[in-house]
């Protein structure tokens, strides 16, 4: 009877003490993921914070570069009519423009030959000695500065071989890219200017080439 009392009191006691390990070990888990949960949370806060921190830094600098350099107001800006003449004279020099008044001959290519045939050499203008001769007309445009533009007119279809024009060769214009200002009145002062720079092309001289045959 001691016996079978004895083995009845130690298997409630190895119960009890396999269910205390198993909820201390439960605790012990939930204790660890806690420490995880507010470690995970305390670095979100940290990192959040330099986030802001930062922002808040980029916005400060955007504000100071923004008080140092204020944007351009809106609409074309406006110069007066003494700005808009020292433009045009750096212009001019840039260009070094000559006189028109000794073009616009309006020459032809059988009055070329002519000259050729009585002595090219009298010549110094390469548009008078070349295989394929030109001459320059003046196109003008009052808004456009400079306003008068010297450009290369073809005198020939052909080019000229051996004193006369021959046809089996064509003469081209030669072109160039030209800076020039583009002029307009202000729309808020008529005594003011809007001026824009533009890119055109312009014809210089002329050469000889073959003729291009489409297939």
């Amino acid at each position: 009877m001691r016996e079978t009392t004895s083995e009845a009191t130690f298997v409630p006691t190895v119960y009890k003490e396999v269910r205390w390990r198993n909820q201390a070990h439960s605790q012990l888990r939930m204790t660890r993921v806690s420490l995880h949960l507010v470690s995970i949370c305390l670095l979100l806060l940290l990192l959040t914070g330099r986030t802001a921190a930062r922002r808040s830094l980029c916005a400060q600098n955007r504000r100071s570069l923004a008080d140092r350099y204020p944007p351009e107001p809106h609409g074309p800006k406006c110069i007066t009519e003494e700005q808009l003449h020292s433009r045009e004279n750096r212009i001019l020099k840039k260009y070094q423009v000559t006189d028109m008044s000794a073009q616009n001959s309006s020459r032809t290519c059988a009055q070329v030959l002519e000259e050729m045939r009585k002595g090219p050499h009298r010549y110094q203008e390469k548009s008078r000695r070349s295989l394929s001769p030109w001459e320059y007309s003046v196109d003008q445009d009052d808004e456009r500065i400079p306003s008068q533009i010297s450009v290369a007119r073809c005198l020939c279809e052909g080019c000229i071989i051996n004193l006369r024009e021959d046809r089996s060769y064509n003469s081209v214009k030669v072109c160039a890219q030209m800076m020039v200002l583009r002029r307009k009145p202000c729309p808020n002062d008529a005594k003011k200017y809007v001026v824009k720079k533009e890119l055109i092309t312009v014809p210089v001289a002329c050469t000889c080439v073959k003729p291009s045959y489409s297939l």
